[in-house]
């Protein structure tokens, strides 16, 4: 089987066609779209067009597919949007997260998602009250960058997949740290927040080394790293606590609300798309990685 891992960073991309759920039916190469645009909803638009939620196909990201004989564990699931896609699929899910509320609140929206059985525990993962080989997939998505040991958490996640698992990775890329970091507010890099930055090589060694195969690299989010850059600023008189994420919710200031209306035009426009690799290449916000857990660990195919 052909692995996509390639350590040149040369990568395929996947096609905006294969998921026109979000598309407006209208759109015909112009921003036929509404004045003002939820610059959430505008992220979810771009999360689609870069390859997640392919609901058709049943991937999470392009080269990730969950069906319904998976056991799926999604580690710092936060407000479980991965989560509640693999409970459509009618997946057994899984969901971890140190945040009490976040639990409470996603085992309420699993109710009605079509998961065969839904599991949730309050845990920072350091052990995971589970079994070992418990799951056939397991989702760790911007969660590593959060906690004083990425070492740890690697180990307790490949300890509980089964031979051949699958993993879906995500951390912040690098650049777009680096950017925030001249504009940030403080809090942004201390906890609960940001307080580990992955640029390429640590990220793919960290991965590697827990005894993980890597299968696929890919980068996306250039409008989230202009959003966030913004957002320290429109932002610079408030006193923020607590988790940032958190924080990212109407009513936005007029300079986000600009951006918005402006991505999503963009993303209308005939065209653009190659535009819009370049950006998610050359300043993502975030990494992605795809990998298997060997039978045996550090076996070479």
């Amino acid at each position: 089987m052909k692995k996509d891992h390639n350590p040149t960073g040369k990568r395929g991309r996947p096609r905006p066609e294969s998921n026109t759920s979000l598309r407006p039916d209208s759109a015909r190469g112009t921003a036929a779209i509404p004045k003002d645009v939820d610059p959430r909803f505008c992220g979810l638009r771009d999360a689609v067009k870069r390859g997640w939620y392919r609901l058709e196909a049943g991937e999470l990201f392009a080269g990730f597919q969950v069906s319904r004989k998976d056991v799926v564990l999604d580690v710092g699931c936060g407000e479980g949007n991965a989560a509640l896609f693999c409970a459509r699929q009618g997946a057994h899910v899984v969901c971890s997260d140190a945040d009490a509320g976040k639990i409470k609140a996603l085992a309420k929206k699993m109710k009605e998602a079509g998961a065969r059985k839904f599991e949730a525990f309050i845990s920072d993962s350091l052990p995971l009250p589970l079994p070992d080989a418990y799951a056939t997939k397991i989702l760790c998505t911007e969660m590593l960058e959060h906690t004083p040991d990425p070492g740890k958490i690697m180990a307790e996640l490949v300890r509980v997949g089964k031979p051949n698992a699958r993993y879906l990775i995500t951390v912040p890329d690098a650049r777009s740290e680096r950017l925030q970091m001249h504009v940030a507010d403080p809090l942004y890099f201390s906890a609960p927040n940001h307080i580990q930055i992955f640029d390429r090589e640590r990220f793919l060694r960290l991965v590697e080394d827990a005894g993980l195969a890597v299968l696929k690299y890919d980068t996306w989010g250039f409008y989230w790293t202009v959003f966030m850059s913004l957002f320290w600023i429109a932002k610079r008189q408030e006193h923020l606590q607590g988790a940032i994420l958190d924080s990212i919710k109407p009513p936005y200031p007029p300079v986000l609300q600009s951006w918005a209306n402006t991505w999503a035009g963009l993303m209308e426009l005939n065209g653009a798309e190659k535009l819009m690799e370049s950006f998610d290449q050359y300043l993502p916000k975030t990494q992605v990685i795809i990998a298997e857990k060997r039978k045996f660990i550090g076996s070479v195919i």
